[in-house]
């Protein structure tokens, strides 16, 4: 039923707990891609012994450096599954994330898209928050995802391709791009470790400026890409002001909408 997709570059730190929580889920019917974006470290090594483990486990690597919006859209035309799911290759799954997220889709096949909320943790796998505060279990509306979350139809992410010039914004570019004419949704409960850490975050903001001017020109200047790359101007300063002072990691726990004690991930595993 579903396809689980994690594309990687220069993960082997991660990596292994990554594929790790996919074996672990409690539903089965899926099938998992590694797909290398040409690494250099033990990444493509340590996937390809997991091609040995699994059978529904399939490795693709060119050898190139692309990027993720490149990787993404190979992923779809390489998916044969009705649903598609992704995640990154430094995050973890919660055993019953693809169990909850498929009950979902396929109760309500109107659905486009299903995120989830997410509980962030950092890099000692310490769950530092949940990302939004709701504070009950449902299925809501929204306009945007954390990105590696998210389930989809097959068929809508082959006719919504990412665009590959959108650099460190191909998610944010996408969804602004469709959600006119696709139902999004999202599971309120946090069912994901969405790993977040300092050390030179700003860089991704800087990363992404060029790209969301280029958004915005195509777009007229409309005002939502203007916007946006406001935003993540006075990010970028921001950022890199508390990273020269050491206290980046402060603005990156403040993104967060709750705060939990520093616990190791595993605890909220046993919990549910």
């Amino acid at each position: 039923m579903v396809t689980i997709a994690i594309p990687f570059y220069n993960a082997e730190e991660y990596l292994k707990e990554a594929i790790d929580s996919v074996l672990w889920q409690t539903y089965s019917d899926w099938k998992l891609i590694l797909i290398d974006d040409g690494s250099n470290d033990n990444s493509l090594e340590i996937a390809n012994k997991y091609k040995g483990i699994d059978e529904r486990i399939s490795v693709h690597s060119d050898g190139k450096n692309k990027n993720l919006g490149y990787r993404l859209n190979e992923v779809s035309s390489l998916t044969d599954t009705e649903y598609l799911a992704r995640m990154d290759a430094d995050d973890i799954m919660h055993p019953e994330k693809i169990e909850k997220q498929m009950k979902v889709l396929l109760a309500n096949p109107e659905i486009d898209v299903l995120g989830t909320n997410a509980y962030s943790i950092n890099e000692r796998n310490e769950v530092v928050g949940i990302r939004i505060n709701i504070g009950r279990t449902e299925i809501v509306p929204c306009k945007t995802f954390i990105h590696p979350t998210i389930i989809g139809k097959t068929q809508w992410f082959k006719e919504h391709p990412y665009n590959v010039n959108a650099v460190r914004v191909e998610d944010i570019e996408l969804w602004m791009r469709s959600e006119k004419e696709s139902k999004f949704m999202m599971l309120t409960e946090p069912l994901f470790f969405y790993r977040e850490y300092g050390g030179g975050y700003y860089k991704k903001y800087v990363k992404s400026l060029p790209s969301i001017w280029k958004m915005a020109k195509v777009n007229q200047l409309k005002k939502s890409y203007i916007n946006l790359y406001i935003r993540n101007c006075v990010a970028a300063v921001v950022y890199y002001i508390f990273n020269k002072l050491g206290i980046e990691s402060k603005l990156i726990v403040k993104r967060n909408d709750v705060l939990l004690p520093l616990t190791n991930y595993k605890e909220y595993v046993t919990k549910s």
